[in-house]
């Protein structure tokens, strides 16, 4: 007998193809009867099942995938992950931009266990073994794939501080790259404008990506402004020095002045590709990005980690020079003004959740360095901002060209309980829901069948995720019920906390987790492995 049973759904099946009339079969975790509906050669219109659906009208598809993600420390938060399920994610990949949830040691934990006390995460791991422990006892309601983060490898075994590393050093971060992969880790990432990740040059990154053997390379490039070229040709030298497979992460150009360098990056990615390689990019479809404030800090203001920046912060001889540099690295449209807080990281700056530096100087008398030195201070350097840096020309670019892919670029969150208590980039919650809108339903820019592959079989087959992705006899049951009038992404930046609408039902590993737009408590999430 099976478990699930949705007949009569307008099938589109991750492959590409042309939507078609079907029923579809579970049992267990996999998909194990497909038909037309014109024939029904399964029998799935009078079979038996725990839980039959009558999908006349609504469109089936495969899960889709977050090729980008951050919920690694917040799916232990609510395992329910929301946000994210509700926009059609059933797989996210974390451990992106260099952070991940593993190794953790030193300061970097300290930091780390910091960092994560507000929505009550207890971090008493130290290893990807500890990580993976911790995920299973909360059961998420969404697959999870994890890169090992150079941030967490670098801070742990060196520490903050700007220096090469010794032999000694530098074997055993290899190690750790290694302990990563054994377990299942997608390969490494960098983020090479965080603290530690920039310390470290080129070389160091060619060696340890080439210990994560046949992994993948990801990388928040050195620079997404006026470096971006500069950062790219670094990006490509790490890829054809280890000889591996690359992911340029959440590819743009931020500010006016740069805009126009996404498609000569593209140029760079497809001759690599001529040449053998294999190099794909994704990005999140807005033009605004989502980082720490403290990633406008120069580099000097940063060595040492935390502690010895908050003292640089405070010291008054140094305050004009960090200012200054602070506004040269800010790549906003309109400056300070294109600078709105999402989480302000201290009571004080509670209440400007929502609001740009430019509005809350004026409305505190301040001018805008001093809030920005004065943010950082208050809330320990854990404020989060949205930056309005890039344009849609280029974002249209990068999302549907053949080789991108659909990102969210965010941790997952709730309306509720802990995560819900800042102001996050909406696209948390909207992404997938404002792809489809926008580039398939208003602007139509692409298909329906082309859309859903580009969010589900593309990534899978790009990640190694095997037996996932599309829906076909023996693959995994992600799918996802749509009434195709009703999705689209509700979030703003006003009020960012809303739920995609449109999906009816939404299946992760044979387990339905959301039905009549209702979660149902159940969840069937667990980590994947990267495998070929």
């Amino acid at each position: 007998m099976f478990n699930l049973i949705i007949t009569n759904a307008t099938v589109v099946d991750g492959s590409g193809g042309k939507p078609f009339k079907g029923h579809v079969g579970v049992q267990g975790e996999r998909v194990t009867a497909l038909s037309n509906a014109e024939n029904d050669s399964e029998n799935l219109e009078s079979a038996e099942a725990a839980v039959r659906i009558d999908a006349a009208g609504r469109m089936l598809t495969p899960g889709f995938v977050d090729v980008h993600g951050h919920s690694d420390m917040n799916v232990l938060a609510n395992a329910n992950a929301e946000s994210k399920l509700r926009q059609g994610i059933t797989t996210e990949i974390v451990g992106n931009c260099g952070y991940s949830a593993f190794p953790l040691r030193g300061q970097f934990l300290a930091d780390e266990q910091e960092s994560n006390k507000d929505i009550g995460i207890e971090i008493n791991w130290q290893n990807v073994d500890g990580y993976l422990n911790a995920l299973a006892a909360v059961k998420p309601a969404m697959n999870i794939a994890s890169f090992v983060g150079h941030c967490n490898i670098r801070g742990s075994v060196m520490g903050f501080e700007d220096r090469v590393p010794r032999s000694d050093e530098m074997k055993a971060m290899r190690r750790e790259v290694e302990i990563a992969m054994e377990a299942g880790a997608l390969g490494l990432s960098t983020g090479l404008i965080y603290s530690p990740g920039y310390f470290a040059d080129s070389a160091e990154v060619v060696e340890l990506q080439k210990a994560a053997g046949k992994g993948i390379y990801a990388s928040h490039v050195r620079g997404e402004g006026d470096t971006l070229l500069e950062a790219a040709d670094e990006f490509m030298e790490v890829v054809e020095g280890a000889g591996c497979q690359g992911q340029f992460s959440h590819l743009k150009a931020s500010a006016p002045r740069n805009w126009g360098k996404v498609s000569k990056v593209i140029d760079q990615v497809e001759a690599i590709n001529e040449r053998g390689g294999n190099v794909r990019f994704d990005k999140y479809p807005y033009v605004a990005s989502s980082t720490g404030l403290d990633s406008l800090l120069p580099r000097w203001v940063r060595d040492g980690g935390r502690e010895r920046a908050l003292e640089r912060l405070a010291d008054s001889s140094l305050m004009d020079r960090i200012i200054s540099e602070a506004a040269e690295m800010n790549e906003g449209k309109d400056g300070w003004d294109s600078v709105i807080i999402c989480s302000a990281g201290s009571d004080a700056y509670k209440p400007y959740h929502g609001k740009s530096i430019g509005e809350i100087a004026v409305a505190r008398g301040m001018k805008t360095g001093e809030v920005f030195i004065d943010m950082l201070l208050k809330g320990r350097m854990h404020t989060s901002i949205a930056n309005f840096t890039m344009n849609q020309e280029e974002t249209d670019l990068v999302l549907t060209h053949p080789l991108g892919m659909v990102c969210t670029d965010a941790g997952c969150r709730a309306p509720y309980g802990a995560l819900h208590h800042d102001f996050p980039h909406p696209r948390a919650y909207g992404s997938f829901g404002k792809f489809f809108r926008d580039y398939v339903k208003e602007r139509s820019l692409m298909s329906i069948e082309a859309a859903v592959a580009k969010v589900s079989g593309l990534p899978c087959e790009t990640f190694g995720l095997r037996n996932r992705g599309k829906i076909a006899d023996g693959y995994f049951a992600d799918l996802l019920l749509i009434d195709w009038p009703r999705f689209e992404d509700r979030a703003t930046f006003a009020d960012p906390h809303q739920y995609c609408t449109g999906l009816d039902a939404i299946v992760v590993n044979g387990c339905l987790t959301v039905s009549g737009e209702q979660h149902t408590g159940n969840r069937g999430g667990r980590f994947l492995r990267r495998e070929g």
